[in-house]
């Protein structure tokens, strides 16, 4: 029985990343940073993509997910943090259906511990060592770390605090600024979704996340998809990660390297569906001329993915929802 997958790459629109607060050096605070084809770049965390991703689940519907973050209190809270409600024949949690989880129990205390001085002397050696018990699910949804299309040149910005000064105490700082696109990628094991709707609302939080801060609380940046790669394959390589690349000479980005896969047979025409600005791009009119599906908007592309899904067979029926609307994706 084939492996099916979604696999997808994002290409944000252009605008300034900066750190509020977090991470710092002296009194900079910083952007996290990579060495990306030999540059430097600023990134962004797979675990705060994911973050995003899950918070949207819980604020479309707080009772579809197992793990809800309160912001008055800064906190996690879950419903079953021991996941002993976990029953794939049953109900179950769309972020832990989709993100997997893992609870490590500790093991019963030592034996040795709990046998006196000379019976520890005698027994010891036959003395077995308590197991701890894990209860566990390998994520179906694999997400990779966003990189800055554009490399880091050292933007910086100064400031300084409000309110009432403190004599003795430093009321300027800097913050590391960077106007980029970002682009990330992810991949989805279909099958090893158990509830094949959750593919569904996987697809929508992408196209219409909330926003990406981890640590860093960034200031507004968008991280929807300006433009998006899309590849429904069972092909378990991807072979469409990361594939924006900064063309500096144009003051634009390229997506040469895809076409050249195309081209070469690596990757089917057939399976690709580009959506979104690049659909307007000579070369997003190229792989419109190699056979791949091209819409013109994100939604489009989101909604063509979602047909070729449930054309997959009959259990994948459920990500089309037969009262979609055509605007904007919504249901």
């Amino acid at each position: 029985m084939a492996t099916h997958y979604l696999y997808g790459t994002i290409l944000t629109s252009e605008a300034v990343a900066a750190n509020n607060r977090g991470d710092n050096i002296g009194n900079t605070t910083t952007l996290q940073k990579v060495f990306h084809q030999d540059d430097l770049h600023t990134s962004v965390s797979a675990e705060a993509i994911r973050f995003a991703l899950r918070y949207r689940f819980q604020l479309e519907d707080s009772n579809s997910v197992n793990r809800t973050y309160h912001s008055d209190t800064g906190k996690l809270l879950y419903k079953d943090e021991k996941m002993s409600y976990w029953n794939p024949s049953s109900s179950v949690y769309i972020d832990d259906d989709l993100m997997g989880f893992m609870d490590a129990e500790a093991a019963a205390k030592e034996k040795e511990d709990e046998l006196t001085d000379e019976e520890t002397t005698t027994k010891s050696s036959k003395a077995k060592k308590p197991q701890g018990k894990v209860t566990k699910r390998q994520s179906p949804l694999a997400i990779g770390r966003a990189v800055s299309l554009r490399p880091y040149r050292g933007e910086l910005s100064f400031n300084c605090v409000s309110g009432e000064k403190v004599k003795g105490q430093l009321s300027l700082y800097s913050a590391e600024m960077h106007t980029t696109e970002y682009q990330y990628s992810f991949g989805l094991n279909l099958g090893d979704v158990v509830k094949k709707q959750h593919i569904g609302r996987l697809i929508d939080a992408i196209i219409d996340p909330p926003p990406v801060a981890g640590n860093h609380a960034r200031f507004a940046y968008d991280f929807s998809p300006a433009s998006i790669i899309l590849r429904v394959t069972n092909a378990h390589s991807s072979r469409i990660q990361n594939c924006f690349e900064h063309d500096e000479e144009n003051r634009a980005y390229t997506i040469k390297r895809l076409i050249e896969r195309v081209e070469a047979g690596d990757i089917s025409a057939s399976e690709l569906i580009v959506g979104g600005e690049v659909s307007r791009t000579e070369e997003g009119q190229k792989l419109k001329e190699l056979g791949v599906k091209v819409e013109p908007g994100v939604y489009a592309a989101a909604d063509e993915a979602r047909k070729r899904i449930a054309a997959l067979g009959d259990e994948y029926k459920v990500i089309v929802p037969e009262n979609k609307a055509a605007v904007g994706g919504a249901a």
